[in-house]
């Protein structure tokens, strides 16, 4: 323990807290909806798509007229 305290603060924000360990692990799986509250929509990988779409258009105008 005087080793922590000799650390800097900014040292001593990343160790776990003393006393018992996190959460237990659940006897079986559970499904990703349930973990998530939710469900995973397509929308967003569209999103990104497009994004990426437009980047690499934009770098090749980019070079072309520069």
């Amino acid at each position: 323990m005087a080793e922590t305290e000799t650390k800097p603060p900014r040292e001593r924000a990343i160790e776990p807290p003393p006393g018992a360990p996190g959460v237990p692990m659940p006897e079986r799986p559970i499904e990703t909806n349930r973990v998530r509250q939710g469900v995973t929509l397509g929308h967003m990988r569209w999103v990104l798509l497009a994004s990426l779409v437009l980047v690499v258009v934009g770098l090749i105008l980019a070079a072309i007229f520069s």
